[in-house]
């Protein structure tokens, strides 16, 4: 191993482990958020769908050079597509503009892909705030983190958990909502975590097809989700607004 990929590791997990933007929880209720990355076609439609049949909004991580492409495993989302899903109300964050991995950039290379993909976004969805990130690839390193939490109300990551107590906003963690990985002994040990915790569940996924990718999920999953975490009673609400229940005054 080179000394430059020793450093690298040590920025990548000072990143992960150091509460660099803490914020002490006062929500008076258990919250779930569904946060949908990149962004497939699928998510866009089917997965912004069944939320909507539950009167849930989501949020969707873009990456608006994506926009219109296709990649391995899905066709990604078009502008009207992000179009509608602004204008119904749920909330666009950013995911730089052509999903780059945050601990390869300078720190003005990751401005200026963050100032490019809100300017994008502007262009389709008219004035439009981005007030919360999601590291694709869930890299990072301690330098861009910092540098992303000046800019952003909130940093999500891809490392498991549910957020509880004095969170680090710029590291919030996730649940996988893939139909590969999310039992429902998982499921079950999770919603139970929060209830006793009062926590925050931020559920993420990228495609929501019926055969999804390994890193996707199913309608049904999906469907089954909201009606458990419903069925106890918690809020399901966008990081932006889960960051104003929990006491962020400007989310």
């Amino acid at each position: 191993m080179k000394p430059g990929d020793i450093v690298a590791g040590l920025a990548r997990k000072a990143g992960r482990h150091l509460n660099t933007q803490p914020l002490a929880m006062r929500n008076r209720q258990p919250l779930v958020s569904f946060t949908f990355d990149d962004i497939p076609d699928s998510a866009a439609r089917q997965g912004a769908a069944v939320l909507e049949a539950h009167g849930i909004k989501g949020t969707f991580y873009v990456a608006a050079g994506l926009l219109g492409t296709r990649d391995a495993f899905w066709n990604l989302a078009t502008a009207d597509d992000i179009r509608r899903l602004h204008t119904t109300g749920h909330e666009i964050g950013c995911h730089t503009l052509a999903h780059r991995k945050v601990d390869e950039l300078s720190a003005a290379e990751l401005s200026a892909e963050c100032d490019a993909n809100h300017a994008a976004l502007n262009a389709i969805c008219g004035a439009i705030d981005l007030p919360n990130f999601a590291y694709p690839f869930g890299r990072q390193s301690l330098s861009r983190k910092l540098d992303l939490q000046r800019r952003f109300a909130s940093c999500r990551s891809v490392y498991e958990g549910v957020n509880t107590g004095r969170i680090d906003r710029a590291m919030l963690r996730v649940t996988e909502l893939y139909d590969r990985t999310l039992t429902a002994e998982k499921l079950a040990r999770t919603l139970d975590a929060a209830a006793a915790q009062n926590g925050w569940i931020i559920f993420y996924t990228h495609d929501v097809t019926d055969a999804p990718s390994w890193i996707g999920a199913s309608p049904g999953l999906l469907a089954n989700v909201i009606k458990a975490v419903t069925d106890r009673g918690f809020a399901c609400v966008t990081v932006k607004e889960a960051l104003a229940r929990i006491g962020l005054r400007k989310a």
